[in-house]
């Protein structure tokens, strides 16, 4: 079985429209939607924003066998060649047990996803109208506000993006001997700020709709902004929905070959 990891709900929209969702399942402050694609047996996981994701891990590893994890959404990026609505797909996943700042970055963990999943995602993106981008993620915990950071992240280490979650799904995916892999879309470029907060997303990846008002009411000028990131989160979601039914089909005729 697949396991698609997502943090948001709006995230995990870009693939339920596509699957038949036989039984939602709650753990924690996690949603496990066991659902089947095409006949294929296939797990979404919206199990909320940042690392605190091996408990659940562990609980879906008890009543199913996973035969790759996947970890999806959104990403920033930190490549000005890298624009919203691109598809990453991650070659290794970096980690940093440091706070990112604008000074030197010591990368003090990185993982490798698994090659032929790699190679797969690249090939078909490639055949697809969508533009793709492989390379390394950074995946740090928390949100990277600024553009300044966005660009001197790009500029210090090897990675294209950043998430806050694909470090530690890989490193429980690592540990249990399963493979892996991050196929993110761009929400936000390296160019523009991200003036959101973390206590604007419940601990399940749905929007706190009070905590969002407050916010609006206190800085009524960053209404425009907000606008803008739905209209891009919605271009994000486009590109991950037209990608995953392929991709889901193909990795399931190589995992049966």
């Amino acid at each position: 079985m697949i396991a698609v990891f997502f943090a948001l709900s709006q995230e995990a929209a870009a693939l339920k429209s596509h699957v038949n969702i036989l039984k939602k399942i709650r753990y924690s402050h996690a949603t496990f939607y066991q659902a089947e694609f095409c006949g294929f047996p296939i797990t979404l996981v919206q199990s909320g924003v940042g690392k605190n994701v091996s408990e659940i891990i562990h609980h879906l590893s008890k009543y199913f066998k996973i035969q790759l994890m996947v970890s999806s959404g959104f990403a920033g990026s930190v490549n000005p060649r890298i624009g919203v609505g691109d598809l990453v797909i991650g070659k290794h996943v970096l980690h940093s047990l440091r706070e990112v700042t604008e000074e030197e970055i010591c990368i003090d963990a990185t993982l490798p996803c698994d090659a032929s999943a790699v190679e797969l995602a690249v090939k078909l993106g490639s055949t697809d109208s969508l533009k793709l981008h492989c390379g390394d993620i950074l995946s740090i915990d928390k949100i990277i506000q600024h553009s300044s950071l966005k660009k001197h992240i790009g500029n210090q280490t090897s990675a294209i993006a950043v998430d806050m979650e694909s470090f530690a799904i890989a490193e429980r995916a690592n540990a249990m001997g399963i493979p892996f892999v991050v196929v993110r879309a761009i929400s936000d470029g390296v160019d523009e700020d991200m003036e959101i907060c973390e206590n604007m997303v419940t601990k399940g990846g749905r929007v706190k709709i009070s905590a969002t008002a407050r916010y609006l009411f206190n800085k009524p000028h960053r209404i425009p902004y907000l606008n803008r990131l739905r209209r891009q989160t919605r271009q994000a979601t486009n590109a991950l929905s037209a990608f995953f039914p392929n991709f889901i089909t193909q990795i399931y005729n190589s995992l049966l070959a």
